[in-house]
């Protein structure tokens, strides 16, 4: 018996599909087959069917992915083993797991999916996996045990599918920003890629034709941190200077390896200034309100921002600020203020990337119903729009918003029947979502091998 492994990707997820495939196929080999298609999978799973083997199809997929695939997502799983990980799924697997998903990955998904594949090859079920959640046969959901990998372990390319993604350097984030998924998700635990290993990989991707090196961390200068606000300058420079060394170019404290504010200090950016490619450094701000950003966690004040993009500018380097309109609790007052820092940071040479807030399913803001954005953020937005120092996609968002609070709204927890929070019917009927239909059912792994 053998498998046949059929990644989806959407966007946003393609990244992680490098290490996931890689790590499948080497604990494997040649009991499985593994693909990688870009639209509806159930052609190439038929046609792997009729040549005699079992297809999985794995979906990757935020928040935004699921709502626009959901019924695809449900075709599959009532014709295929389906497994679903990604930021939703981590956050609210119970969401995929009515639609007929197998097993959802709630952990460290290289560790998940092989335990996943090889229990499928003994023909057991998802409970002898790790890190994912599934349905007890009483239709109960369950999370099986966690289990952390170590990022060494586990190359973050795949060479088959031409997969050369940026590096993950770091798993993890110490911090609590209330909005944000990556705390408050099952692989929460701080682990960082080594300097070796990580080297060893960009030599992979120089020697495929990737010169360009780009890192995945949720701060990008906390690299091998030893504790909040420590920058660990021999690490960056060791990390930096080394992909030089390689004939690489790398990119570190820009998408997707943004930083905070406390972790931006002159002898840093000296070492960007010097060995790395970005010209740009992206800083998270999110308010101009220091009370706004005490009620979310963020660990800072707006002065500790102004200071950092003050010495960014000083290297001759450009800043890339980071807000979000519409945070919970917001008033008058906050957005009065954080107008008066969008102009500021205009004034000091700074550029914005204006983002609205969404409630991600598994943050502790999820259950915040999203208003509408401020109408004096938007005549500053139009102010600002035409001195070209605004970046984003804030208007998408507010649109998005509504959406995506329906999701946990109408489904809020893993109970027997979805139980939706109060007065969420209505307002989530008007954004033209209603609770989830009859979910589908795949056959039992056992009954799929007769």
């Amino acid at each position: 018996m053998k498998l046949a492994v059929i990644a989806r990707p959407v966007y946003g997820a393609r990244n992680a599909f490098g290490p996931l495939l890689t790590s499948i196929e080497e604990e494997l080999g040649d009991k499985v087959e593994t693909l990688v298609v870009e639209g509806n999978p159930l052609r190439e799973a038929s046609s792997y069917k009729l040549r005699g083997y079992t297809p999985v199809i794995l979906y990757g997929v935020s928040s935004p992915s699921y709502l626009e695939l959901r019924s695809e997502i449900r075709e599959a799983a009532g014709r295929y083993i389906v497994v679903a990980g990604g930021p939703h799924a981590e956050g609210a697997y119970w969401h995929l797991l009515r639609d007929g998903v197998w097993a959802a990955v709630v952990g460290d998904g290289e560790a998940a999916l092989t335990s996943l594949l090889q229990a499928l090859v003994r023909r057991e079920g998802p409970s002898e996996a790790v890190n994912v959640a599934y349905r007890d046969e009483d239709g109960g959901f369950r999370v099986s045990r966690q289990v952390l990998v170590r990022l060494d372990d586990y190359p973050p390319y795949n060479v088959r599918h031409q997969l050369y993604p940026p590096i993950e350097i770091m798993r993890g984030c110490i911090y609590r920003c209330r909005f944000c998924q990556v705390p408050w998700l099952f692989k929460a635990s701080v682990r960082y890629r080594g300097l070796e290993s990580t080297l060893e990989a960009s030599q992979r991707y120089i020697e495929a034709g990737y010169r360009r090196i780009r890192f995945v961390a949720p701060i990008g200068f906390a690299y091998m941190s030893r504790g909040p606000g420590d920058v660990n300058l021999d690490a960056i420079e060791g990390l930096l200077k080394g992909v030089r060394r390689l004939g690489g170019v790398p990119f570190l404290g820009s998408f997707p390896s943004e930083v905070r504010p406390e972790y931006v200090t002159r002898e840093v950016l000296d070492l960007v200034r010097r060995y790395a490619g970005n010209r740009r450094v992206s800083l998270g701000l999110q308010s101009g309100s220091d009370k706004l950003l005490e009620r979310v966690g963020r660990g800072h004040t707006v002065e500790d921002t102004l200071e950092a993009v003050k010495l960014v500018l000083d290297h001759g380097l450009v800043p890339v600020v980071d807000l979000m309109f519409s945070l919970p609790g917001e008033d008058e007052e906050d957005v009065e203020e954080t107008v008066r820092v969008m102009f500021e940071l205009a004034g000091m040479g700074a550029r914005l990337r204006l983002h609205t807030f969404i409630p991600l399913p598994g943050t502790p803001l999820a259950r915040s119903k999203p208003s509408p954005v401020n109408e004096r953020y938007k005549k500053a937005a139009l102010k600002l729009l035409g001195k070209g120092v605004l970046e984003g996609y804030w208007r998408e968002q507010e649109q998005l918003a509504p959406r995506v609070y329906c999701l946990t709204a109408l489904d809020p927890a893993p109970t027997p029947e979805p139980r939706p929070l109060p007065g969420s019917l209505e307002y989530c009927s008007r954004h033209g979502l209603s609770l989830p239909g009859n979910t589908v059912h795949i056959q039992e792994p056992s009954n799929s091998f007769k």
